[in-house]
């Protein structure tokens, strides 16, 4: 009679292990497939599409830039749209990128072919993704000062154009308006999540717009999943009995 009981003891108790251990391997499951949906989560291009105007050339003593405070980490791309010189250009055009107007030396330095730049195509630059990028100001400015006057790059320019916390340069003063130019971001899951988050968040009322509601939600939801998963098991083992 002894052993009958603990043998009754000892399945019910196998089973439900089993039970637990199949709601493990659910939840696992249930939080790859959200992962995966949130790593298909990518940044939107930010910047400046209005244009309306040309800077002056890019040449001699003449710099032309842009400064804007970025709205997301991991910058690693910044488009620029330019205008080809009026004649066949033989000397480069230097992109320097800033950690500010007034700072140094250069986080990314490139060199850009004028040959390559075609009239309404963005031209890219690329470097190693910025990981504390979000909220801090940057600044790039492009320069040549071995090309003389119509053989020089333009740069697309929003003289009207108006970009929160950003501004055009030229020879590093400000003036009115901004370049045309799209920056890029590349996120992490965790980052992704944030993002996620905050447009959830964004525009609705009282504690509707915090990304703690939502997260917190979240965690209630799975914590209810668990119990109801656990309850089932539980029911599961009764009826053996």
């Amino acid at each position: 009679m002894d052993d009958s009981v603990s043998r009754q003891r000892r399945t019910m108790t196998g089973r439900r292990a089993i039970a637990m251990v199949m709601a493990v391997l659910w939840l696992v499951a249930l939080m790859l497939v959200i992962k995966a949906g949130v790593d298909r989560l990518n940044a939107p291009p930010w910047g400046n599409a209005v244009a309306g105007d040309l800077s002056p050339e890019v040449a001699g003593d003449t710099q032309v830039g842009q400064a804007w405070r970025a709205p997301l980490p991991g910058l690693y791309s910044i488009e620029l749209f330019l205008q080809p010189p009026a004649l066949p250009a033989r000397q480069p055009l230097t992109f320097h990128l800033r950690a500010g107007v007034d700072a140094g030396p250069d986080l990314w330095t490139a060199t850009i072919d004028p040959e390559q730049i075609l009239a309404g195509v963005p031209y890219a630059v690329e470097f190693e993704p910025l990981r504390d990028s979000k909220a801090k100001t940057f600044y790039f400015y492009l320069e040549s000062p071995e090309s003389g006057p119509g053989e020089a790059v333009k740069a697309v320019y929003g003289p009207e154009s108006e970009l929160e916390g950003g501004s055009a340069y030229v020879n590093g003063q400000e003036v009115p308006g901004n370049l045309a130019f799209q920056t890029h971001y590349t996120l992490r899951t965790r980052e992704k999540v944030d993002l996620l988050l905050e447009r959830m968040a964004l525009g609705r009322p009282y504690f509707l717009g915090t990304k703690g509601f939502y997260l917190g939600l979240a965690v209630v939801y799975g914590l209810l999943l668990l119990l109801l998963i656990w309850r089932v098991a539980g029911r599961i083992a009764s009826e053996d009995r």
